[in-house]
């Protein structure tokens, strides 16, 4: 399910909240308690503020894959998004390559926790964008506008599932029952999906400069949003 189950927080205050009310969403579930449980999470970090400032690793690498998707609307499709994004030395490569440069030069090597929740985010939409056929062209792929908003939501929601799913995941994991286990993950995930979706409604990807200024603060105010929506039912 998550990144990782080994990192167990702070202590105190508002991580002992949290801590308490990731538990009792593991054992009741609930979208009101999935909304409580991000909320305290949000507020131990200390804040909607402090949240997004800290994910500047997920906003970084969520530019560079905008950038790739909006190159890949064009006639050349994903071929062209990598002309974009300047990894034309990957055409022709096979799909393992593809997909290990394009997390390198997008994500690093996730040295920390929030760098790791930004790699295994993006990892998991590369695994759909790129044909698993390996004799499927890249150029045949083609994304359209409404694609390239989808697929940054995806990312977008996994980036945040991401970013609070460690101390989640271990209360989960105690439960001793991995299908209850499981839907709660989902639970989790669909009330993410939700505030992602509200936060991005009315989005021009086309029109935006991702690798410049524009980008990190569209990417920035869209993370903003959802925060500062989980941050109420702190």
């Amino acid at each position: 399910m998550g990144t990782s189950a080994s990192n167990s927080g702070g202590t105190g205050g508002a991580w002992t909240t949290f801590k308490r009310d990731a538990s009792t969403f593991a054992r009741l579930g609930g979208e009101d308690r999935a909304a409580k449980t991000l909320g305290s999470y949000v507020a131990a970090l200390g804040g909607a503020a402090t949240a997004v400032a800290a994910a500047g690793a997920g906003i970084s690498t969520g530019q560079s894959l905008a950038a790739l998707l909006a190159g890949s609307t064009g006639p050349t499709g994903v071929a062209g998004g990598l002309e974009t994004v300047g990894l034309t030395h990957l055409l022709g490569a096979d799909r393992f390559t593809i997909l290990s440069d394009l997390l390198d030069r997008f994500a690093g090597a996730g040295s920390d926790l929030e760098a790791q929740a930004a790699r295994n985010a993006l990892l998991d939409v590369l695994d759909e964008l790129l044909p698993e056929d390996g004799d499927v062209p890249l150029e045949t792929v083609r994304l359209d506008e409404n694609q390239v908003i989808e697929t940054l939501q995806r990312y977008l929601i996994a980036l945040i599932y991401n970013r609070a799913i460690p101390i989640i995941d271990e209360r989960l994991t105690r439960l001793q029952n991995p299908q209850l286990a499981q839907q709660r993950d989902q639970e989790l995930r669909e009330y993410i999906a939700v505030l992602v979706r509200l936060s991005t409604q009315n989005t021009t990807p086309l029109a935006i400069d991702w690798a410049g200024n524009d980008g990190h603060e569209f990417i920035e105010s869209m993370l903003r949003a959802v925060y500062d929506q989980l941050e109420e039912w702190e």
